[in-house]
Formats: C-alpha cells, structure tokens, sequence
C-alpha cells in the first residue's frame, strides 16, 4: 500500500470519527422527542379512559357475572361464572348479585384452591375475598374479587354508580 493511500485512509478515518458524536446526538434528539411523545400519547388515552370509564349504572339486572379473577384472558373474556338472579317480581337487584357472588364464592364455587369434584367438600371452608360490583360494557353487573377501588377501570368495565334506591 503506498504512502498516498494510507494517509487517504487516515483522513475518511480521522472525519468519520470527529462526524460521529453529532449523529448519535441527532439519534438520542429523536428518541427523546418520540419518547416524550409516546408518554404525552399515553397520558391522553388514560385520562380519556378515566372520563368514559365514570361510574355508570347496571341497566341489565337480568345477569351477574362472578368473576374469580382480576385478570382478563387472552381472548378478552373474564374467568369466572355468570348467574341469572330474579324475585318473584322480575329481575333482581344489584344487592342481590353481591349476596349471590359472596355465596358462590362461600360455596367454593369460584376459588381455584377448591376440588368441586371432592365428595368432602364443605361449602363455608372457602374464605370469600372482598368484592367490588363493576359495570361492563354491555350494563351488566360484574363482581369482582379485589379489595381495591380502581379495579373496575383496570379491567376496562367502570364502577358501580352509587343510586340513593
């Protein structure tokens, strides 16, 4: 190699290194700036969410769903058993989806540390956990198992609107 092109080699060297920095700057610039706005795009879908996902009344009284779970399923359902309550005079009451799912739950019906095949099981050996009423989409009751009020909106379903009946 002549003396000509090693000094050539040197100089695309010495000005692809001094280029460098300012690249990698322009490259962490736009990784900022997409990552600001990724968060600013996050920020607005949540509290969007939280303003649709307001408590909302149960309009269909005619089914509860017991949910055994706060996770929602691959496919978007929700673990657990659906119940159809009624009085003598017509669909039930949002009370009586809680009592209903509190007893499911006494029965062992919803724990998954219970064998419901066992011939020794005795309804009462379960602890019931305590339980919220949510709204789904489609104006049903759903209980759910969680001591926390923010569960409803986590599982996209919004929480039981507080009615003086």
């Amino acid at each position: 190699m002549t003396d000509a092109r090693t000094e050539a080699m040197r100089k695309v060297l010495a000005e692809r290194v001094r280029s460098e920095p300012s690249v990698q700057r322009h490259r962490r610039r736009r990784v900022a700036i997409w990552s600001g706005a990724g968060l600013a795009t996050v920020a607005a879908l949540t509290t969007g969410a939280t303003i649709i996902l307001g408590e909302a009344p149960v309009t269909d009284k005619t089914i509860v769903h017991c949910l055994s779970s706060t996770t929602v399923g691959a496919d978007g359902s929700y673990p657990g058993s659906s119940a159809t309550i009624a009085n003598g005079d017509g669909p039930g009451r949002v009370e009586d989806a809680l009592a209903l799912c509190t007893q499911m739950w006494d029965q062992g019906v919803l724990s998954p540390s219970v064998d419901p095949t066992a011939p020794t099981q005795v309804p009462g050996d379960v602890t019931v956990p305590a339980l919220q009423v949510c709204v789904m989409r489609d104006g049903t009751a759903a209980v759910v198992p969680s001591d926390k009020p923010s569960v409803c909106q986590s599982l996209v379903m919004a929480p039981l609107e507080e009615s003086a009946d």
